[in-house]
C-alpha cells in the first residue's frame, strides 16, 4: 500500500519575506547606480518585478516629498542621473500622476 507524506498534493504556499527599509534602500540604490540589473536583484532577493518597481516608486516619492521639487539647480551644476531614474522622475512629475488625498468638505 502506497502512502503519501502529509501535505502532498496540496498547493505550496510561497514563504513571503519581509525586507527591512535598509534592504529595500540598498536594492533601489544598487539598481539606480547601475551596480545591479533588475533581473539580478529579482533573482537575488526572490521578488517579482512589480515588488522591485514598487520599491523604486516609493523611494522616488519619498525623495520628492522630502525635497522641494520646485527648487531648480543651475543647469551647469546639475548632475546627470541614470536614464531609468530620469524616466521615473518624469513620470512622477507629470500633472495628474501624483494622487492627493481628497479633503472632506
Amino acid at each position: 500500500m502506497k502512502t503519501e507524506p502529509a501535505g502532498a498534493g496540496t498547493a505550496r504556499k510561497r514563504q513571503s519575506r519581509i525586507f527591512s527599509a535598509k534592504e529595500k534602500s540598498q536594492a533601489v540604490l544598487a539598481l539606480w547606480s547601475g551596480r545591479r540589473s533588475a533581473s539580478a536583484l529579482m533573482k537575488e532577493l526572490g521578488v517579482a518585478w512589480g515588488v522591485l518597481n514598487f520599491w523604486e516608486k516609493r523611494a522616488l516619492d519619498g525623495m520628492l516629498t522630502a525635497l522641494d521639487p520646485s527648487w531648480k539647480q543651475p543647469a551647469e551644476d546639475r548632475l546627470r542621473l541614470p536614464s531609468r531614474v530620469e524616466k521615473l522622475l518624469d513620470q512622477a512629475l507629470k500633472p495628474g500622476s501624483v494622487e492627493t488625498p481628497e479633503t472632506p468638505g
